[in-house]
């Protein structure tokens, strides 16, 4: 289990860089975009952006979760798993593609149909660009994850700033993601997905739709609690105050959950491969030490992201977003949390059982009173109300999520590093709080750079995950093989 652990942590440490590097340049874009665009413009674009995201995860999440669950059941016959998902991900793409021409055929769409065309072409590209790049993560590639990732950020931005530039609006982000996608996809296809025979194998295609189509209506549905917000807002409040409320959104998901995701992106193979060779205590025992992980990479950022809420909208967004960015930062934080632990911990108890159905019911039911709390809320106390609604909602499908998952796998909730670790961002919080008022650039660097040592030597003196022990051990170790190597040298002389 030692040996699990090293891995876990080197393999999260890989995709930190595979993953981090492209989210620091992804995350570029908030501060660019919210500065060339105006509120309406941003919301506009968010709009835009969360429609596909959400047809995207409806349409298409099904035949990736299903990748990375039985690539390594596949391993002597991946071809076969992957002929089948290319196969059944053109049939998608193409049957999208008839229902949106049917839909810009009709009177009632002709404002619409620019933006109909918009959303299928984003859709037929970032599909094949989220499946090729879960296929490189289900392989253990985060060099290639990385190249695929860091291409898309750093098109998408510079393309997309430069498209507004020059007056294409709030169409500039749209059309330089679109790009930013294709390249890394052509070259994935050569690489790995070129020469496969289109066909569809009967038991992979019924392993794909029993685990993955209810994962893929939960993720649906996830997206409905996260992305509902913004609709009701531009239906309840107009398309400005999405786009200041899109902002925040935007900022917690290019860095709380950037690095969650980081984390499960390279501990959560770890997991099904020690479920398929060792079975569920071993795969109980690796995802206890993932939510410590989880915990340890996350409660620090909804800390240090409430705390300095006033510093961060100062020196990262728009002018004409600070301000409500500063009031709801904290909320929108504790959501995404929230929603991070919930999909990459407490989720996984129906995956390993295949019993993702049981999902679907639970985030139905949260979905449903996000709305009903979001249509209550945003009405009496506006963008706030927005923020609350979704962070209560979020706090019931958890845990529903957690109850119910129990009785078929049970996910180990590790209290002693939850303890270790809330002490640890209490600590970095109480040393933060007195200087949240210091919003320039400089303060904001010192502050997160003095609170990032605090909480890492808290967690020191706590002993996390036995950190303490193994730095010790290993001082401790390093003058007995000096000593060992004066000692051979000076035998050899």
């Amino acid at each position: 289990m030692h040996q699990d652990q090293s891995n876990a942590v080197r393999h999260s440490a890989v995709y930190l860089l595979a993953r981090g590097v492209p989210g620091i340049v992804a995350f570029l874009a908030i501060p660019t975009f919210s500065r060339l665009l105006d509120p309406a413009g941003y919301g506009n674009y968010a709009l835009v952006a969360a429609s596909v995201a959400l047809l995207n995860a409806l349409a298409f999440q099904w035949l990736r979760l299903a990748l990375v669950r039985y690539l390594p059941a596949y391993r002597q016959n991946a071809n076969t798993l992957k002929s089948t998902l290319l196969t059944l991900q053109y049939l998608l793409i193409a049957g999208l593609g008839a229902v949106a021409a049917v839909i810009c055929l009709l009177p009632a769409a002709r404002d619409w149909r620019a933006v109909i065309v918009c959303c299928w072409v984003m859709l037929a590209i970032q599909a094949p660009y989220e499946l090729f790049c879960e296929h490189a993560r289900a392989q253990i590639q985060p060099w290639q994850y990385m190249g695929m990732q860091l291409v898309r950020a750093l098109i998408s931005i510079a393309l997309g700033a430069g498209l507004i530039l020059v007056g294409f609006g709030w169409w500039g982000p749209l059309g330089g993601l679109a790009i930013g996608m294709l390249l890394p996809v052509l070259y994935a296809f050569v690489r790995d997905w070129r020469g496969l025979r289109l066909s569809i194998d009967r038991e992979a295609l019924w392993l794909i739709c029993q685990y993955g189509l209810p994962l893929s209506l939960t993720v649906g549905l996830t997206m409905v609690i996260s992305t509902s917000d913004r609709f009701l807002i531009a239906g309840i409040l107009g398309k400005t105050a999405a786009g200041l409320y899109s902002v925040a959104v935007d900022f917690t998901s290019q860095t709380l959950t950037l690095l969650m995701m980081v984390v499960y992106l390279a501990v959560f193979p770890l997991a099904v491969r020690a479920w398929e060779e060792r079975g569920r205590e071993a795969a109980q025992e690796q995802m206890r030490h993932n939510a410590s992980l989880l915990l340890a990479v996350g409660l620090p950022a909804v800390v240090g992201i409430s705390i300095l809420a006033p510093g961060i909208a100062h020196c990262f967004l728009g002018k004409d977003f600070r301000l409500m960015a500063s009031h709801i930062l904290p909320l929108v934080a504790i959501g995404t949390f929230l929603a991070g632990f919930k999909a990459c911990h407490f989720d996984t108890a129906f995956q390993f059982v295949n019993r993702t159905m049981i999902q679907v019911w639970i985030v139905l039911v949260a979905a449903v009173v996000n709305v009903a709390l979001n249509l209550v809320a945003i009405r009496w106390f506006g963008i706030n109300g927005a923020a609350s609604a979704s962070a209560l909602a979020y706090v019931l499908a958890i845990v529903l999520t957690a109850v119910v998952g129990r009785r078929y796998f049970a996910l180990p909730l590790p209290a002693r590093p939850l303890f270790q670790a809330l002490a640890a961002a209490a600590a970095m919080g109480l040393l933060l709080y007195p200087f949240r008022g210091r919003v320039s650039p400089v303060a904001l660097v010192v502050q997160i750079a003095a609170g990032g040592a605090t909480y890492g030597l808290a967690l020191f003196a706590l002993n996390f995950l036995g950190l303490r022990t193994a730095v010790l051990a290993r001082i401790a170790l390093q003058p007995a093989a000096d000593g060992v190597e004066r000692l051979e040298a000076s035998v050899v002389s």
